[in-house]
């Protein structure tokens, strides 16, 4: 039979060891805790992706969350409109590093320093925004709000833009302004010879437009100089080349015969010529000095 002091013993010793054990893994807590800002992360690697939709291919985050482009924003003005209850409600798009698919490159991406200081992740110059009211991956709920919130896609052909002059009108998909002329015809162009050297025709290929255009809208076909034309809403659109930035107007009422493609497809009547009566000439008066060789008359 072991001795009972051996047997303490041995008890003592064990709370011991065990004691020191629990003592080496639980840390000490600190002495001074320091309460630090919540940090928003921005988004690893890889956080850019398209996916396919209803509305075609669509540009989302890592997680499948739509982005979103502003009608009234400049493509590659560096600038983002949205600040505000804007921003509140379409929360801005920010990565460090994208990395990205086919068919999206690297090089379209790039960040701009928003008037607040944060930064603000922009494609091929449109910046980037989330909708506050998409909650799952795949939503779509921003499309066409205001009717100048748009999906971002990679293969837009057809834009909109946004200004106070002269409203919303219609872009490539660049951004770079297109005008409709008032001498042209229902489906034909009058704009023929030198005057293409000013007003090159845009031609789209497939149409690829916001929801809010209709495609039945859009048509497109060979000039008689065998050119390819697209028309909206039967009227042939055009480039201005002193545009030298997307955005540009510089063609807006030029001659009064030039205007922005505006979405109504409205466009004033070109001016007529009015035919002017020749002046009536104005006859030399005479006057009569008195008939004398002298100076009397002076």
């Amino acid at each position: 039979m072991k001795n009972p002091a051996y047997v303490v013993l041995c008890v003592t010793v064990c709370a011991i060891v065990l004691a020191a054990g629990c003592t080496q893994n639980t840390p000490a807590p600190a002495a001074n805790p320091v309460a630090t800002a919540p940090v928003t992360p921005s988004l690893p690697s890889a956080s850019i992706k398209t996916i396919t939709t209803s509305l075609g291919t669509v540009l989302t985050d890592t997680r499948g969350m739509t982005l979103y482009f502003f009608a009234r924003d400049r493509p590659g003005s560096g600038n983002s409109t949205c600040a505000g209850k804007c921003a509140t409600i379409w929360p801005v798009f920010y990565t460090n590093s994208p990395v990205v698919s086919p068919p999206l490159a690297a090089s379209d991406f790039t960040v701009i320093t928003r008037d607040d200081g944060t930064p603000q992740t922009s494609y091929k110059g449109w910046p980037l925004y989330y909708y506050q009211g998409d909650v799952n991956a795949g939503d779509m709920k921003g499309e066409g709000i205001t009717g100048n919130w748009f999906v971002a896609k990679p293969d837009y052909s057809v834009m909109l833009f946004q200004q106070p002059a002269v409203g919303e009108f219609l872009t490539d998909g660049s951004g770079r302004t297109l005008y409709f002329f008032a001498s042209d015809t229902s489906g034909v162009t009058a704009c023929t010879g030198a005057c293409i050297a000013n007003w090159p025709p845009f031609s789209s290929g497939p149409l690829v437009a916001p929801s809010t255009l209709k495609n039945t809208d859009f048509s497109g076909g060979k000039r008689a100089d065998g050119g390819m034309q697209s028309l909206y809403q039967n009227r042939p659109l055009y480039y201005f080349i002193k545009d030298t930035k997307p955005g540009d107007i510089n063609g807006q009422g030029v001659n009064n015969v030039w205007f922005v493609a505006n979405m109504s497809g409205f466009v004033p009547l070109a001016p007529t010529a009015v035919p002017t009566t020749p002046p009536v000439p104005t006859p030399t008066p005479t006057f009569d000095y008195g008939g004398s060789s002298g100076g009397g008359g002076y």
